[in-house]
């Protein structure tokens, strides 16, 4: 290999003349060892470019001349060294570097516990919101939602700090210790004995980490780019994009799979649930994250910002703006940021332009993310009311969240690695707007599932009565058929042991519903001094009522039981109610029900001494469960059977007791249980995740890789701020109710990012991309008056001017 030659300064009179090839060889001759001859110097052949003898003369005639000036002024003439730099030197500094900053290790741990934190706090949250504070869905998803646009708002103002005063290191490190704070108020606020108002302070703590994470989001990605030289670390620098959102998406799955576990595993407090642990653990995630950001501060590659750029940027565009308006003579081919050329130099407004670019193109993302961050809300709630049995093991609808990081850690290398290249062979998918625009119409297609799956899920939701209308149920636990004939001779047979529901009463300014109920000919064998009986029955505005139809001295009799509650129960667990029918000739005897199952749990209800007993509701674990009928004055058990409660399944257990004797007992169904299984979910997670690879990771890189230097926080501040407008969108529409069910609104997000990704496609037609811009200049030109040769560099050459 040849001598390095990457520099000569003017001032070193070593520079020799080769007589053996009639050319002035430059040197580094700061590398030759004081006894080596120059002849004997290595060369670096055809990459060694040469000074003509004639130009030589010259150079030294110059050389000469300035010399006494230049050792009058050391630091001057250090200063006015002119650095040439020859092809080889060229090929040095721009050499691939193939060695990652070690800071960038501690950066990805860092956003690693970050991650596992805010991914596993807000697994649990809409979950929490809706079945420990008791709101109610539509009020959840609406504070899920402002909590998700907090989160994303917060951006702006990071990145206003982290760009113009703070720094990124600092915006960091500060926002961190608010974020910590707010993980701790929230675990206080879901811990009973310390006493906390627990409503009041969720929104505090969730007030603090939303500003916390908020902050320092527009700065990692961008503090870890920082470690990079560009262009030396280019590649490594894409690289880094791939394996920043895989550590994201891998803290998120540990997050998701773990904390929904704690809080459900593990009680505490007298609950069957621990929610102050389920907070508990992100917040120490939270001190860990903070912990070694700090620790890792004597590796980084700091970067203090010079100017307020965020005042500059304003400035410069009002300057602009009413310098235009102000111009009689406009030039309509004229970019108005060029109004602003007599106050403000070049590559300001060059910068500008090519940040407004960007913001031009951030205007239609909103309703992708829109769609993104329901999987905390709505989709999570869809999967409250689905079956997640699998061979024994009961998968929380919390925990169904982890299928979106779990599918993105394996579809990143399968995208980047496969996918992608082969899409690039055949020049389809090539640039990040391209792969933007294809995510988004994929997003759309996940809606279009959960539209579907939600309408098959309505099949297994309570039938309720909407506005001045009621229901009213009837249970024949009579041996025979009977026929029930309303007021105005609509009639229906009711078989033995059935229950039939009337619906749609309407009430307006009515309380009672008259009906007739006959016995069948097949009651005759029952014997009965009256077939008929007229009952009027008391009905209410959007309240269900149940008939319990026995016999009492040889006629029909009626029994009306307490209002039912139809409703599934939050945590998706079977509810349980008992009603007993008593008729005797003789006094009646106490009697208990017991209900167990096999794996220890067991309960005993007391039937009150009067003609009927009805329980309060029992939220049971799902399974098998055997019930018996005691009389403990007689020491005999009267009755057993077993009863199979499914998830999410509204139950009544109806027995008639007739002198001392259960006579009918039967299990009814009065809300079908989750009979959907949860795997159904999946394929919607499938369509999301895949277009999160190809809309996020894209957006990431190339709100990046296009933003000019000095204003790449701000531009990814406006990616996330996107973000939050799209959650906005959920609120808006949330609140506005345009849907009375929950598939039409599905359908409607579906079509919103359809014409969505429709306009973006074609906004980005006219983009043109930008290179990446290079840490510092790859060139230092020497002063104006300087006298010394400058040599103009020119593909591989070097040649003089």
């Amino acid at each position: 290999m040849g001598t390095s030659i990457s520099s000569i300064d003017t001032s070193n009179p070593s520079t020799k003349y080769c007589k053996k090839c009639s050319r002035l060889c430059i040197f580094d001759v700061s590398k030759l060892s004081p006894n080596q001859d120059f002849k004997k110097a290595p060369l670096s052949d055809s990459k060694l470019s040469l000074l003509t003898k004639k130009n030589v003369k010259n150079y030294l005639n110059s050389r000469k001349k300035s010399q006494k000036d230049l050792a009058n002024n050391k630091k001057e003439r250090s200063k006015k060294s002119v650095r040439i730099f020859m092809t080889q030197s060229l090929d040095n500094k721009n050499k691939p570097d193939m060695e990652y900053p070690r800071s960038i290790f501690l950066i990805i741990a860092t956003e690693f516990c970050e991650r596992f934190s805010f991914c596993g706090l807000r697994t649990i949250l809409s979950l929490y919101l809706r079945n420990i504070l008791l709101f109610h869905e539509n009020k959840a998803t609406v504070v899920y939602h402002v909590f998700i646009m907090m989160c994303y708002f917060v951006p702006v103002i990071g990145a206003i700090l982290a760009d113009s005063c703070l720094g990124r290191f600092r915006t960091i490190l500060y926002f961190s210790v608010i974020y910590t704070v707010g993980n701790i108020v929230m675990c206080f606020a879901a811990t009973p004995p310390i006493g906390l108002e627990p409503v009041t302070f969720t929104m505090i703590g969730l007030s603090l980490i939303a500003t916390g994470t908020g902050g320092i989001k527009p700065c990692v990605a961008a503090f870890g780019g920082d470690q990079f030289k560009v262009p030396q670390q280019e590649h490594l620098l894409k690289q880094f994009f791939a394996i920043f959102y895989f550590t994201i998406n891998f803290g998120g799955f540990v997050g998701m799979i773990l904390t929904p576990i704690l809080r459900k595993a593990i009680t505490c407090f007298g609950d069957d649930t621990c929610y102050s642990l389920g907070f508990g653990f992100p917040a120490a995630l939270m001190i860990i994250s903070l912990g070694l950001f700090i620790a890792g501060k004597p590796l980084y590659r700091i970067k203090f910002p010079k100017q307020n750029i965020m005042v500059r940027f304003t400035t410069c565009m009002m300057y602009a703006i009413c310098t235009k308006i102000r111009t009689k003579e406009k030039d309509p081919n004229r970019h108005w940021l060029s109004y602003a050329e007599k106050k403000f130099d070049a590559k300001l407004i060059s910068d500008m332009k090519n940040v407004l670019a960007i913001l031009y193109l951030f205007f239609p993302l909103p309703i992708f993310w829109s769609l993104f961050d329901q999987q905390g809300s709505r989709w999570t709630f869809q999967a409250s009311r689905m079956n997640g049995e699998v061979f024994g093991y009961q998968i929380m609808p919390d925990q169904i969240q982890v299928i979106n990081p779990a599918l993105v850690l394996l579809l990143i290398p399968l995208f980047n690695k496969g996918i992608y290249p082969c899409l690039g062979s055949c020049h389809v998918l090539v640039s990040p707007l391209q792969r933007m625009v294809a995510g988004g119409f994929i997003a759309g297609l996940a809606f279009i599932c959960s539209g579907v799956l939600e309408y098959e899920l309505e099949q297994t939701y309570p039938m309720l009565p909407s506005k001045g209308e009621a229901f009213i149920n009837f249970v024949n636990s009579l041996p025979c058929d009977l026929m029930i004939t309303d007021s105005k001779g609509n009639s229906r047979t009711l078989s033995m042991g059935d229950m039939t529901t009337i619906k749609k009463i309407p009430v307006f300014n009515k309380t009672e519903y008259n009906v007739v109920l006959s016995a069948m000919d097949n009651c005759k064998n029952t014997p009965m001094n009256s077939r008929h009986m007229e009952i009027a029955v008391p009905v209410t505005e959007r309240e269900v009522r149940t008939v319990l139809i026995g016999i009492e001295n040889k006629k029909i009799e009626c029994y009306l039981s307490d209002l039912e509650d139809l409703k599934k129960t939050l945590s998706g667990k079977p509810k349980l109610r008992l009603s007993v029918l008593r008729s005797s000739d003789k006094p009646f005897e106490k009697v208990t029900i017991t209900i167990k199952n096999n794996v220890g749990f067991s309960d005993i209800y007391f039937v009150p001494e009067v003609a009927i007993g009805v329980s309060a509701y029992l939220e049971l674990l799902p399974g098998q469960y055997g019930f018996s009928v005691f009389y403990p004055e007689s020491q005999r058990t009267e009755f057993e059977g077993g009863l199979n409660l499914e998830l999410g399944g509204v139950y009544s257990l109806v027995m008639r007791e007739y002198n001392r004797n259960i006579v009918f007992a039967k299990l009814y169904a009065m809300t079908p249980p989750n009979t959907i299984h949860m795997f159904w979910i999946i394929p919607q997670y499938v369509f999301l995740s895949i277009a999160e690879v190809m809309f996020a990771i894209s957006g990431l890189e190339f709100s990046f890789t296009q933003a000019p230097k000095s204003m790449k926080t701000v531009t990814m501040a406006a990616w996330y701020f996107s973000v939050a407008c799209g959650n906005l969108l959920v609120i808006i529409i949330t609140q506005a109710q345009f849907f009375s069910n929950q598939a039409d609104e599905f359908f409607l997000f579906a079509a919103l990012i359809f014409v969505d990704m429709f306009i973006f496609a074609w906004m980005s037609l006219d983009y043109q991309t930008v290179s990446i811009e290079s840490d510092d200049s790859s060139l230092t030109f020497p002063e104006p008056d300087e006298n010394y040769p400058l040599l103009a560099l020119t593909s591989h050459e070097a040649v003089l001017p």
